[in-house]
C-alpha cells in the first residue's frame, strides 16, 4: 500500500530521490515451549505491522526532512493540536512543519490545518469546502490519446518504489540501513546488500 499512498506524496512534493538512510521496527512473533515465550524471527513475510523511519536528502524546493511510516494499526502519538473530542482517523497523512500540523487523507486530499481555528484563521471563514478531488479510470488512457506521461509514469516512479522496498531490507536487516542511491549499496552493512538481488535458479536467470 506504500506506494498508492506515498505516490501523490512524491508528486506534489517533487520528492525525486530515495531515502539516504531507513530504520525499520516491526512485530515479531514467538515460540511457546513449556509455557515459555522466546522470539522467532519471521524473514519470510512483512510483519503484521510496522514502523519505518525514512530519512531524505534536499529536494529542489525542501530542505532535509524525515517520513515515517506506520501500518497495521500503529499510529503517529496524538498531536496536541488535535480538538479534544477527535482521535486520528484509522488512515491518512499528517505533516509536521516549523508553523504547525496539517492532517489529510489517505490519498493527500482533504487538507485540513490543526487546530480547527487556525484552518479558520487561514480560511477567513469557519466553512470548510468540501473535497472536490476526482479520480477517474480513463487516466491511464487519456495519456495514450494526448500523448503526454500519466501521472503512474514509469518515468516518475523509480524513487517512490525505491523507498518502499528499502523498508522491506531494512526490516530484514535487523538494524537502520545507510543508502547509498548512486552505487545501489547498503553501506554500514555489508551484509544487507544480499537483500537487494535474488540468486535465480538454473534456467530462469535474467
Amino acid at each position: 500500500m506504500g506506494n498508492y499512498s506515498l505516490w501523490p506524496l512524491f508528486l506534489a512534493f517533487g520528492i525525486n530521490t530515495p531515502p539516504v538512510s531507513v530504520e525499520a521496527y516491526g512485530t515479531t512473533t514467538c515460540n511457546i515451549t513449556d509455557q515459555v515465550s522466546s522470539p522467532h524471527r519471521n524473514d519470510v513475510a512483512f510483519p503484521y505491522s510496522s514502523i519505518i523511519h525514512f530519512k531524505f536528502p534536499a529536494q529542489k524546493e525542501w530542505e532535509p526532512f524525515d517520513l515515517f511510516w506506520y501500518d497495521g494499526g500503529m499510529k503517529p502519538a496524538r498531536p496536541d493540536e488535535l480538538d479534544a473530542d477527535k482521535e486520528l482517523p484509522r488512515e491518512g497523512m499528517m505533516f509536521v512543519g516549523d508553523s504547525g500540523k496539517i492532517l489529510g487523507s489517505f490519498h493527500c486530499g482533504q487538507p485540513r490545518i490543526i487546530p480547527e481555528k487556525k484552518m479558520f484563521e487561514f480560511l477567513g471563514t469557519e466553512e470548510i469546502p468540501e473535497d472536490t478531488t476526482e479520480r477517474t479510470a480513463n487516466i491511464w488512457l487519456d495519456s495514450f490519446l494526448s500523448g503526454e506521461q500519466s501521472p503512474g509514469s514509469f518515468l516518475y516512479a523509480g524513487p517512490v518504489t525505491e523507498t518502499i522496498l528499502l523498508a522491506a531490507v531494512a526490516l530484514q536487516a535487523g538494524r537502520k540501513i545507510e543508502w547509498d542511491a548512486e552505487n545501489m549499496k547498503v553501506t554500514n552493512i555489508e551484509d544487507a546488500n544480499k537483500f537487494l538481488y535474488r540468486e535465480y535458479r538454473p534456467g530462469w536467470e535474467l
